[in-house]
């Protein structure tokens, strides 16, 4: 494990990643996994259930199979708290008292590029430690945590698969099946009313509501990976009595979620003298809407889809 440090937030907070690898100092030619949380400042049953996730994978490697299948197959980051200065608005010995915005008031996720409008012109701090964590990385699949309900979000956010704004991401099916993985597999762990509403737990980010600038819909358009929001409690800043129970029912989603990265096509892209070239990927009749890949500096490339005969270029 290797702690990253993006960078301080407006009031001089760091915003920390853990990286996670069998080789966690070399870029190895394998898929690039996050998990974020809390951009939401009051939001923050996933800030402490990242702690214990980052606790549980160094603690289990070398024992758990699946836990070691992963580190030595993906290189993992986790960011448990993106918005620091709201999580701790009352001070460094309290989350009570915290609140949705960054200092500055403004909503994180709101403040990303977006698709339809692009970059925010008051793009803040944070945002921008995001963005250069996520534009010198290629991350393949990501996740961020919310609270306030407990529902999978997937693409599009500033668009909507309904009419008259109707828009698919194309590979919306595919979304739909990671989603309810994650959702299905939450209700398998849980009490029965966990994780159990909207679409059975799922449901279109754009059809629930439209927003703009949104993490999410960042990473799909403008870095071509795939990314969701997870919603994992219906009380924001819950009691510390519940969050262990609330590991346990997202536990196995969480790992479930991240061996999704390692199921799709995949591969090396290298010159005649094998070495390593940045593609563009795309699937042929398929993609729009930014929907390609690229390889990265190692020539490593993944395209996760649903199953189906598929032409490449």
């Amino acid at each position: 494990c290797k702690i990253i440090d993006a960078g301080n937030s407006v009031q001089g907070r760091k915003i920390l990643f853990a990286k996670i690898s069998d080789n966690v100092s070399t870029r190895e030619a394998e898929p690039q996994f996050m998990f974020t949380s809390s951009m939401h400042g009051d939001e923050i049953t996933g800030y402490v259930l990242m702690l214990r996730l980052i606790d549980s994978l160094l603690t289990t490697y070398g024992t758990n199979a699946r836990t070691t299948n992963l580190v030595n197959n993906v290189e993992i980051w986790i960011n448990p708290l993106a918005n620091p200065d709201g999580t701790y608005h009352s001070g460094n010995s309290t989350v009570y008292g915290a609140t949705r915005y960054n200092y500055n008031g403004y909503d994180l996720n709101r403040n990303f590029p977006d698709p339809i409008y692009g970059v925010n012109g008051n793009q803040q701090i944070e945002t921008t430690r995001f963005r250069t964590v996520a534009e010198a990385n290629n991350f393949a699949l990501v996740a961020n945590f919310h609270g306030g309900t407990e529902v999978v979000n997937y693409p599009w956010d500033t668009w909507t698969n309904e009419y008259p704004d109707y828009r698919h991401h194309p590979d919306e099916a595919w979304y739909q099946y990671i989603s309810h993985l994650y959702a299905d597999t939450c209700q398998a762990n849980a009490p029965s009313s966990y994780m159990n509403g909207y679409d059975d737990g799922t449901t279109n980010g754009g059809a629930w509501y439209i927003i703009n600038g949104g993490r999410q819909d960042y990473t799909n358009y403008f870095r071509w990976g795939r990314e969701v929001t997870i919603e994992i409690s219906d009380t924001k800043l819950i009691p510390a009595a519940q969050l262990p129970a609330h590991w346990n029912y997202n536990r196995k989603s969480f790992i479930k979620y991240m061996e999704a990265v390692l199921r799709g096509v995949s591969g090396l892209v290298t010159d005649t003298l094998g070495s390593p070239i940045k593609a563009k990927i795309t699937v042929l009749n398929h993609d729009v809407d930014n929907s390609q890949v690229y390889s990265d500096s190692t020539g490593f490339y993944i395209r996760m889809l649903s199953p189906g005969t598929y032409s490449f270029r």
